[in-house]
């Protein structure tokens, strides 16, 4: 995107950096490093930042809205995730419950690149104390973007 695509939009700062799958490359979650004060997204790299923060959080772990996030992250905590019918299960159901919160956060005229379309779980990964999930967000303007999301889990 050129910088005239940044005036008219409101734009996220950028958490997620290194998110592409298909370099050898660490996620790293920092708002700023020494080399950088911090960058912003707009379009589909937003949607997908939207996403991956809903997916972390815990249902009701934000007490202003209890409804925010998903159990995703409730199972792993709970060692619920051993294979790969389990976790493609529990993501399913997460599925359900951060299309919800993203729709109702949506507004009239926000650009159809950063609307929820659909998410694809693509592959995943189960090993001793690590999970990794290969996600493809789609927006509603057909834009997606592919993330890999790394999580601890019980050994």
């Amino acid at each position: 995107m050129s910088l005239q695509d940044y005036v008219t939009r409101k734009y996220d700062y950028l958490a997620f950096r290194n998110v592409d799958p298909v370099k050898n490359v660490k996620l790293d979650m920092e708002l700023f490093t020494p080399s950088s004060s911090g960058e912003i997204c707009v379009g589909v790299q937003k949607l997908a930042q939207r996403w991956v923060l809903e997916f972390f959080t815990e249902t009701g772990s934000i007490l202003a809205d209890p409804t925010r996030g998903c159990d995703f992250m409730t199972a792993v905590r709970q060692g619920r995730l051993r294979t790969d019918l389990n976790v493609r299960t529990t993501f399913s159901a997460a599925d359900l419950d951060i299309r919800r919160n993203l729709k109702n956060e949506e507004y009239a005229d926000m650009p159809a690149d950063e609307q929820f379309g659909s998410v694809e779980l693509l592959s995943t990964a189960i090993l001793a104390g690590f999970l990794r999930l290969n996600v493809k967000i789609n927006s509603v303007a057909g834009t997606s973007r592919q993330v890999i999301i790394p999580v601890a889990t019980l050994p």
